[in-house]
């Protein structure tokens, strides 16, 4: 009787100190009827002042293409310096990003040690054509719980915090440039 009142307690403590996230779904399918303008991805600017959380330019790269397919507004082509804009719906697109990383421990006691790590995604985008410039922004940031109970730490899924902050920053800022386009003064839109 002992050992089953040991082990149910063991899994009471442990089944407590897991971490459950919930994670923000952002729909940006589809949110045009037709394209409203096809955008040539320049270049994308990368500044990074954490230690461990990168992301690989390709990655950030498809991520933003892919999320700025998804909402049905824009065509999107990577950029070919001989290549010249001469559409009233092409745009060259520059993007920025900036990934930060802050970690925060507080000791509440002997036992117990908690630890914050904010990872957070900054996109900005610049698309330009003919003195037409639309500008969007957007930011995603995760807070994990790195708390340690007994010396015991949570497993973290790096590769699933990566994800989330990028797949949500990309979304925001697609849709951030939709409505920027919609503000436009044209007659196509």
């Amino acid at each position: 009787m002992k050992k089953i009142l040991s082990a149910v307690l063991l899994l009471l403590l442990f089944a407590g100190c897991t971490e459950k996230k919930s994670v923000l779904y952002i729909n940006n399918l589809d949110l045009c009827q037709a394209p409203i303008a096809t955008l040539y991805l320049k270049e994308i600017d990368i500044k990074n002042s954490s230690k461990t959380f990168n992301i690989a330019p390709d990655e950030i790269r498809g991520a933003l293409i892919n999320s700025l397919k998804e909402t049905n507004c824009f065509k999107v082509s990577p950029y070919n310096r001989n290549q010249s804009v001469t559409d009233d719906n092409e745009y060259v697109l520059n993007a920025k990003v900036t990934l930060q990383q802050t970690e925060e421990v507080v000791e509440k006691n002997i036992f117990k040690k908690e630890k914050e790590e904010l990872l957070s995604m900054a996109i900005t985008l610049h698309a330009s054509s003919d003195g037409r410039k639309v500008n969007a922004g957007s930011k995603s940031e995760l807070l994990i719980d790195k708390s340690k109970i007994l010396g015991f730490k949570n497993e973290r899924d790096v590769a699933g915090d990566t994800k989330i902050v990028l797949q949500n920053a990309t979304k925001k800022v697609s849709i951030a440039l939709r409505d920027g386009f919609l503000k436009l003064p044209s007659s196509d839109n």
